[in-house]
């Protein structure tokens, strides 16, 4: 399997849109994605950020995964926090996954970055994803949110 990983560009954004879709409407997901329009609204913000730092894959110029996050200057150093990773579902398993994150992680060293974070799904195939990639979980950090009405 021949791929090609690159920056993500305005160019990718519609495609992206669709791929993160057709992902996290999948199992195990199994989100309810029926407009692509807060998903391009999502990236659009994303890319105007001054911060902004995303990747995706290709094979024969159609995106089969996507890291979309940002430099996040912190306490020791600038981090890349990812805000989303996604494989299409066909090449999930596929070590795609792996080499997108390898390649981010050569653009973080090259960067001066000093670390990668992100957050994902307890018990879901992206836990024993990072953990395969030599993530460690934060037992001390919980995620809170509260919705507003």
């Amino acid at each position: 399997m021949n791929i090609e990983i690159m920056p993500f560009h305005a160019g990718h954004i519609t495609d992206c849109a669709t791929l993160y879709c057709e992902t996290y409407n999948a199992e195990p997901w199994n989100e309810q994605w029926d407009s692509e329009q807060p998903i391009l609204d999502f990236l659009n913000a994303h890319l105007a950020n001054n911060y902004f730092m995303g990747f995706v894959v290709q094979i024969e110029n159609k995106i089969i995964a996507a890291s979309i996050g940002f430099k996040k200057p912190w306490n020791q150093g600038i981090e890349y926090y990812i805000d989303e990773f996604f494989i299409h579902p066909d090449y999930q398993g596929l070590k795609v996954g792996s080499r997108l994150m390898q390649y981010i992680e050569k653009k973080c060293q090259n960067e001066q970055l000093n670390a990668i974070i992100l957050n994902t799904e307890r018990g879901y195939p992206s836990e024993l994803f990072y953990k395969n990639n030599q993530f460690t979980e934060h037992e001390s950090l919980i995620i809170m949110s509260k919705s507003i009405e």
